[in-house]
């Protein structure tokens, strides 16, 4: 076989990296971009796509040699990228390609989902509600009764608060212009659209923003993943409800670990005047004022 050319290295290098690397990471760290994550490790998020991208009717061994990378067209190795960027973004549901690696193998399914092996962007949309609607449950049960003094501290933070001073506020002008002309989804737009909001020095939550949208903390998070106009509009500002960072660029931190780019989130908040105490978490409480 003759050496591959400098763009099908390339391109060998970026799939390796895709099922190797940063789908593994997601699904550690449970990045929200997918309601569940039912495969943790390289070789299987390497199964789940190259069956649909090169086997397509049959499992991929019966088409090329293994390993996979080395024997793959361009056109494959492109269209494998494009899969795993995909579910790293939640615009695939990775649960139903499981299952249909699965069918191909003559193997039962892991969760439900459609016979034909096709991805259903209706009903991942309203798992993943399911999921959410559970979680909310969840919390409900866990949240202990509120004491006297929790009650007057929830009754001070209703207060309207301060304004800031007319030169630190910032003009999204330019920036809502662009959110609007973007070929971001409508809810995408949203969420930015209200992220603007967010004044510099203060932050807001996941569960904030949610609540004002009528959505679930997990689809902001998601629809901030990609924030093609950040700093500028300023996903920064977004928190997970307790005072933790939350994620930024794609990467959240788990079991008391800083994410891949939370000490650069943090710096960010940090210069515009945001507080942290010894142990990390943000000090003060969040900004709600949406309108």
């Amino acid at each position: 076989m003759d050496p591959p050319d400098s763009e099908l290295g390339r391109l060998q290098e970026e799939w390796k990296e895709m099922f190797q690397k940063a789908l593994p990471g997601a699904a550690t760290s449970k990045t929200p971009s997918q309601f569940k994550w039912p495969v943790h490790v390289d070789h299987c998020f390497a199964r789940i796509i190259l069956d649909s991208t090169v086997g397509i009717d049959t499992p991929w061994m019966e088409k090329i040699k293994s390993p996979a990378y080395k024997n793959m067209s361009r056109e494959q190795l492109e269209s494998s990228i494009e899969l795993g960027r995909k579910i790293l973004d939640g615009e695939a549901d990775l649960v139903e390609l499981d299952n249909r690696s699965l069918r191909l193998r003559g193997k039962g399914e892991k969760a439900s989902g459609k016979a034909n092996g096709k991805i259903d962007g209706a009903s991942f949309a309203k798992r993943k509600r399911e999921v959410d609607d559970e979680e909310k449950e969840v919390k409900k049960r866990k949240t202990p009764p509120r004491t006297s003094e929790q009650s007057d501290q929830a009754k001070s933070s209703q207060h309207p608060e301060k304004p800031l001073d007319t030169k630190e506020k910032e003009d999204f002008t330019p920036w809502l212009k662009k959110i609007a002309l973007s070929e971001k989804s409508s809810f995408q737009k949203k969420v930015l659209t209200v992220l603007c909001q967010v004044p510099r020095g203060r932050y807001t939550t996941y569960a904030a923003i949610s609540k004002y949208l009528s959505s679930s903390p997990r689809a902001v998070g998601n629809a901030l993943r990609n924030n093609p106009f950040a700093p500028h509009v300023p996903c920064h500002r977004v928190l997970a409800s307790g005072g933790g960072l939350g994620g930024f660029h794609g990467s959240w931190g788990r079991n008391g670990k800083d994410g891949l780019h939370d000490e650069k989130k943090r710096k960010l908040l940090r210069e515009e005047g945001v507080k942290f105490d010894g142990k990390g978490k943000v000090v003060g409480s969040p900004w709600e004022r949406f309108s």
